[in-house]
């Protein structure tokens, strides 16, 4: 049992996050699946101990019967109440981490999405970047830095999606999503669209790379150049 909730839960294991939100994201599946695993090597192994302790019995030697047990009902209404509450209050937690915003987050950033690529804004610098299916836009941000990301959609639903980031927001028409994420690590990050808007739905992706401060700002002058 304690095998088969090993690779139960190492098929369960999610990306790693790069993201200060993201990692929360991770401890949250984390706890889950080990939740899940020791639930379910308590169960199969009690339905394992029961098919082998009481096998080969026929109707005529069942084992003690009895009507009603008041203390184990109990116990198996309250011990999964609990365990609902816990996950529950847990789950919570992590997403009051994902949801909050920065009251003046150092780098913002407006996404616009459309049939098929991608427009990013850094409108308090003035500069722009856009990309195509055929040719996907690159845009650099700052690491260890609060990132405001302002989702929206020209034309359809789209959804603005970094796997290394363990997050997902939709870009609705005539509605922004904002979300605020602080990446720990630099690195080059691909992003793609995961709602399905067409055509060139597969082709419609992005790259992120995380660089330190001087870097960033470097890459600012370079655009704005």
């Amino acid at each position: 049992m304690g095998v088969l909730a090993a690779m139960a839960a190492a098929a369960a294991c999610a990306p790693e996050s790069v993201t200060e939100q993201g990692k929360d994201v991770n401890r949250l599946y984390d706890f889950f699946t080990v939740a899940a695993a020791v639930i379910f090597t308590i169960t199969a192994g009690l339905i394992a101990w029961s098919i082998a302790r009481y096998r080969g019995r026929g109707k005529e030697d069942l084992p003690e019967q009895w009507h009603s047990n008041v203390p184990l009902e109990i116990f198996w209404f309250a011990v999964p109440s609990v365990i609902v509450v816990v996950l529950f209050l847990v789950s919570m937690s992590s997403l009051n981490v994902v949801e909050e915003k920065s009251e003046s987050p150092q780098v913002s950033v407006t996404v616009e999405g459309f049939q098929w690529g991608w427009r990013f804004s850094y409108e308090e610098e003035d500069v722009v970047v856009s990309g195509t299916a055929q040719d996907p836009p690159e845009i650099v941000v700052p690491v260890n830095e609060s990132v405001s990301f302002e989702v929206t959609s020209a034309d359809v639903i789209h959804a603005f999606y970094i796997p290394k980031f363990m997050f997902k927001r939709d870009a609705i028409p005539g509605r922004t999503n904002r979300f605020d994420v602080t990446i720990e690590e630099p690195g080059t990050y691909e992003g793609k669209c995961a709602e399905f808007c067409g055509l060139l739905h597969e082709d419609m992706t992005f790259t992120v790379t995380a660089v330190e401060r001087a870097e960033f700002d470097r890459w600012l002058d370079e655009q704005r150049g």
